[in-house]
């Protein structure tokens, strides 16, 4: 083996997440931050205040709902890579898509939060909540192919944890065709169920698999 091809063995995969987990930390923490400086104090006289402050309601809305699915979301990439042991560049690839499209969430909040009635706004915002959801499921799918997850994880586990992956990203890719038909504010009503939705689908599929 060539100086070189060692050097590219020795470069393209690892035993330690550590680095990984640090940084993808570092990106979630700072998306999170950033939703709330979106939210702008009014500048308005004192008299005004309360009528400015309940017309950014939706705005505050949208702020809470971004603020809880980034916080799911981190939660479900801790527990992935408390499981996930080594890496692979591929890996690295797929998990720095994830972080690019958490990034860009300040920004699609604020638009839905600036122009929730418009169906572009939902579009846009449910498209990048269900990208996030997916690549996360594609992260752990490739993880567990490449045999980069522990040897505690069984099939079944790595199925449980696949479809608690799959709900909520599903929820908020199939409000698109809602908000196309029934309107933007319909397909926002359905991003409240996705929570409960995960939870009786992982409950229905513990069940079935008990």
């Amino acid at each position: 083996m060539t100086t070189y091809k060692k050097y590219r063995q020795l470069i393209s995969t690892g035993g330690s997440t550590e680095r990984l987990v640090f940084f993808s930390d570092a990106v979630f923490a700072i998306a999170m931050t950033l939703l709330v400086v979106e939210l702008k104090v009014p500048q308005v006289p004192h008299e005004e205040l309360g009528a400015a402050l309940v017309e950014m309601i939706p705005e505050f809305g949208s702020f809470v709902l971004s603020f809880v699915v980034v916080g799911m979301i981190w939660m479900s990439h801790h527990r992935k890579f408390r499981a996930i042991t080594g890496y692979t560049q591929t890996l690295i690839r797929i998990n720095l898509l994830m972080l690019l499209v958490v990034a860009s969430l300040p920004f699609t909040t604020s638009l839905l939060g600036r122009y929730g009635d418009d169906r572009l706004s939902v579009y846009v915002y449910g498209a990048t909540i269900a990208a996030i959801g997916f690549l996360m499921s594609a992260l752990w799918i490739y993880a567990w192919h490449k045999k980069l997850v522990s040897p505690e994880v069984t099939v079944d586990v790595f199925r449980y944890v696949l479809v608690q992956s799959f709900s909520i990203p599903g929820i908020f890719l199939l409000s698109i065709p809602v908000a196309v038909f029934a309107g933007a504010t319909v397909a926002e009503i359905t991003w409240i169920a996705a929570v409960p939705v995960s939870l009786i689908i992982n409950r229905i599929y513990r069940a079935t698999t008990a």
